[in-house]
């Protein structure tokens, strides 16, 4: 009896050893550990990831209020018919878990004196996604956000204090670019390492924000917009900056299956969500003789009276878009109106973030405005059109659309929709305006901040019965209404400054800082 309490006491004695080795913390640490995947930061990863996520896919809100788009149907047409508040919320988690948070673990990750090249990126881009989300909803968490658990509730800035350090932070990343020093190498998908072509990137994003504050502080648009110019930006298609895609799993462009999963799955028929190309859009492009027309749409036309088969038509004079804020119901000759071309919704296409075209339609309006003289307003123009054309160049053609724009169908386009040179102010502002609306066709928060500058291109009004804005096209997307649950103090004072409340009208027509 005796040895078998001594052989038990034994036992017990070897299982605590080992639990306590067993409990040692960092074996338990070890045992968390995915074997699979890296302990540390790459930065070359991060900065792969960070580029990709640059795009913003919001086709179908932006772009039906811009009036490329339209559809007969009521739940998808938020930006057709302004009748919800479900849509028009500003991707706070998106942008700041996704797009900055990536950028802030990237730039704690790269601590070699020598890296300025890899840190100034960072900043350059850091740029580009906090203007997108300011440019939608005002003040937002700048200067605090993604602090870590040291502020959980980051106050918001206002829009103009945001933009004044977004030009500091262009500015010095520009100047800090040194072609002797490391970059990012092949992780780079925009240029490769070139950091001349990223200088070029920095010194145009920080001429379409400068031009962005003509009405709210034009002393302030000056000074940034002629540093821009001064500094050296896209003049040519080898500095477009763009994401290219493959057909392939993992490697397709995001827009294009949006749009095809939400809308345009298979060719002719009644579309998932009843959209087509609007009447604004496909009208003007009819009306100018724009040979960017048959490249971008077409009509499915039945191989034969009621046959499930189709043909695209491609042709001028078949092209008709769809009138915006159609009843919700189909109509009869749903099938006659235009949509994406298959060269448009192509999976391998592109993404261009920004390129010559609006570069040079930047320059032409600071030539307007008296503050740039390197060329007049109709030469940066007539630039401005023909690298919008050539741009197509970049996508895969898919036939029946062509890819390729010549010189002589932009030399006939520009002779036959001649620059207004002895116009007014206005009607030649108009024409560079509405340029941009054709050449940035894709890029939908930029076209909506330049709309809401100019108010140009001219929109068709809308009234649809029971929307939430009166018929007007919103000015804004509404802050998060779960900021009111996790940062509800500084959530609450953001609203009271810029003069709207929660779920009110107001708050998708009260204007941002720059929307004068």
């Amino acid at each position: 009896m005796k040895i078998q309490f001594s052989k038990a006491i034994y036992f017990l004695t070897l299982v605590s050893v080992l639990v306590l080795i067993s409990c040692n913390k960092k074996s338990l640490t070890d045992l968390n550990k995915n074997p699979n995947t890296t302990q540390t930061a790459e930065p070359d990863y991060l900065f792969t990831g960070a580029i990709l996520a640059m795009q913003a896919s919001n086709y179908s809100v932006i772009a039906e209020g811009m009036q490329y788009f339209s559809t007969y149907k009521e739940v998808p047409a938020i930006g057709d018919k302004f009748y919800s508040f479900n849509g028009t919320e500003a991707d706070f988690a998106g942008y700041y878990t996704d797009k900055l948070n990536r950028l802030i673990q990237l730039q704690a990750a790269v601590q070699d004196p020598n890296d300025v090249n890899k840190l100034s990126l960072v900043r350059i881009l850091k740029v580009y996604e906090f203007d997108q989300l300011t440019d939608v909803a005002g003040d937002i968490p700048y200067f605090d956000a993604l602090s870590g658990q040291g502020n959980l509730k980051p106050k918001y800035d206002t829009q103009k204090d945001i933009y004044l350090d977004m030009f500091k932070e262009l500015d010095e990343a520009a100047a800090a670019l040194d072609p002797s020093k490391p970059t990012f190498g092949n992780a780079d998908l925009l240029y490769k390492g070139d950091v001349t072509k990223w200088k070029k990137f920095a010194y145009t994003l920080m001429l379409r924000l400068g031009m962005r504050l003509t009405k709210v502080d034009a002393t302030i648009a000056k000074t940034w917009v002629q540093k821009a110019i001064s500094g050296g930006v896209m003049t040519s298609d080898a500095d477009i900056a763009k994401i290219n895609y493959a057909d392939a799993a993992g490697g397709m462009n995001p827009q294009t299956v949006s749009m095809r999963n939400g809308n345009y799955i298979s060719p002719g028929g009644d579309n998932v969500e009843g959209g087509k190309y609007a009447a604004t859009f496909i009208d003007y492009l009819k009306s100018t003789q724009d040979p960017r027309l048959p490249v971008i749409s077409v009509v499915w036309v039945p191989t034969s009276p009621g046959a499930t088969s189709y043909y695209a038509d491609t042709s001028f004079t078949s092209q008709r878009g769809m009138i915006s804020a159609s009843l919700n119901t189909k109509p009869t000759d749903f099938g006659t109106y235009s949509e994406p071309s298959l060269l448009v919704l192509n999976v391998a296409a592109p993404i261009i973030l920004m390129g010559p075209s609006e570069s040079y339609l930047l320059m032409a309006e600071a030539a307007l405005r008296g503050w740039y003289s390197g060329s007049t307003a109709e030469e940066a123009y007539n630039n401005g059109v023909k690298y919008g054309m050539t741009q197509w160049a970049f996508y895969p053609a898919v036939a029946p659309s062509p890819n390729i724009i010549s010189n002589a169908q932009i030399n006939a386009y520009l002779q036959l929709n001649p620059y207004p040179s002895g116009g007014s102010f206005d009607r030649q502002l108009e024409q560079i305006s509405v340029q941009k609306w054709l050449t940035l066709f894709g890029n939908d928060y930029e076209i909506y901040a330049n709309w809401r500058r100019t108010g140009y291109p001219v929109l068709t009004p809308v009234n649809y019965p029971g929307n939430v804005t009166g018929g007007k096209m919103f000015r804004r997307f509404s802050l998060p209404n779960s900021e009111n649950l996790t940062n509800k103090t500084n959530y609450l004072d953001a609203l009271q400054r810029q003069g709207f409340a929660e779920l009110d009208g107001d708050n998708l027509l009260t204007r941002v800082w720059w929307d004068k």
